[in-house]
């Protein structure tokens, strides 16, 4: 979201005044704290069932499927939520070993000087609840909101209603009151 401040023209010149909201959702959310983390235009940040590392699904595997990875360039992860067999291609793993510094979450949350509200959903199996009170750990000023959910707080693609789920408009309202 842009805050108030920011003021734009419609010939689509730059931004002269921008004050930025940010809003992260899972491991968006965690980007959007390292980007809070270096950008002093941020000056308010949400997020929504926020991973608290930049966890990799490579973590784990034997030295012979990180080779076999390097040598055919792309493995399939399985999203434990949707199921889907996503392909990560070894440039990602590069890029993630060339980056570990400017991507640890935690540094990057103890750094912040800006509001937090922290929204997550206490049965979250995605992204587990403990991920918020590490985030709320590491920053102590932060506001943390629970609600009863899961996490995409009731969601589901494609969302076909005409109202948001009880929990995802709780989520919405905390963070709009929080950003306003």
């Amino acid at each position: 979201m842009i805050g108030r401040a920011a003021k734009a023209t419609l010939t689509g010149r730059l931004w002269t005044a921008a004050v930025f909201y940010l809003i992260g959702h899972s491991m968006g959310g965690g980007i959007a704290i390292l980007q809070a983390a270096k950008d002093e235009r941020i000056k308010k940040l949400v997020t929504w069932a926020s991973v608290s590392e930049c966890k990799t699904p490579w973590g784990n595997w034997p030295l012979q499927q990180m080779t076999a990875w390097e040598q055919s360039g792309v493995q399939y992860y399985t999203n434990s939520r949707t199921k889907q067999q996503m392909p990560l291609y070894y440039q990602l793993y590069l890029d993630y070993c060339n980056n570990m510094e400017a991507l640890d979450i935690s540094k990057a949350m103890q750094h912040l000087a800006i509001p937090v509200l922290i929204c997550h959903g206490t049965a979250d199996t995605a992204v587990p609840i403990e991920n918020a009170m590490m985030l709320k750990s590491w920053q102590p000023a932060a506001q943390v909101f629970t609600v009863d959910a899961d996490h995409v707080f009731g969601r589901k693609h494609p969302w076909t209603e005409q109202q948001l789920p009880a929990a995802m408009d709780a989520v919405v309202n905390a963070s709009l009151q929080f950003l306003l």
